[in-house]
């Protein structure tokens, strides 16, 4: 009975992190309760699944998937945590809260099928998350037809500032000849 259990618990989440294109993996050894607390709603705030699983129960999920190579990571006590709209977002996190909490160890992740170290880790951290990529690519969108306004708008402005000045010039002359 409990060989089918992990086996089913294997596979529920082989499901969930089948279109996770990054995991983070987390050694929480040495935190405290308050600490794997505060971690987990951090987590849950931004979107991200979080939770602690047996090595062997990552192990079976992982196998024949692109995140297998994940497999040498596994020692120690485990925590496994990924969004499947921000690959990023676990890395923030993870990378936020081990500056805050000094017993939470980042084992390493892995991104599409690439298996990171803790500095890749902190890599895929500071890359923009998918409403920064779309603020960015909005503005490139946008900077051509504003570059294009400013120049088809430069011609009347132009013939604006010359009439104004001619006006100017002709009223202060016609006080001088009055």
């Amino acid at each position: 009975m409990e060989q089918a259990s992990k086996q089913e618990q294997s596979q529920q989440l082989r499901e969930q992190i089948t279109d996770a294109s990054a995991l983070v993996l987390l050694d929480y050894s040495g935190m405290t309760v308050a600490e794997v607390t505060d971690l987990r709603n951090k987590f849950r705030e931004a979107g991200c699944s979080y939770k602690v699983y047996k090595n062997s129960t990552i192990r079976f999920a992982v196998k024949d998937t692109p995140h297998e190579p994940l497999t040498g990571l596994l020692k120690g006590m485990t925590g496994l945590a990924f969004n499947l709209d921000d690959p990023g977002a676990p890395a923030r996190i993870a990378r936020d809260v081990a500056k805050e909490v000094e017993a939470l160890g980042i084992k390493g992740g892995i991104m599409e099928g690439n298996l990171l170290d803790e500095a890749g880790v902190k890599q895929l951290a500071d890359m923009p998350g998918p409403r920064e990529l779309k603020s960015m690519f909005l503005r490139l969108l946008n900077t051509p037809a504003t570059n294009m306004v400013r120049v088809l708008n430069a011609v009347p402005q132009s013939l604006l500032f010359l009439l104004n000045a001619k006006q100017e010039k002709d009223e202060k002359g016609g006080d001088a000849a009055a």
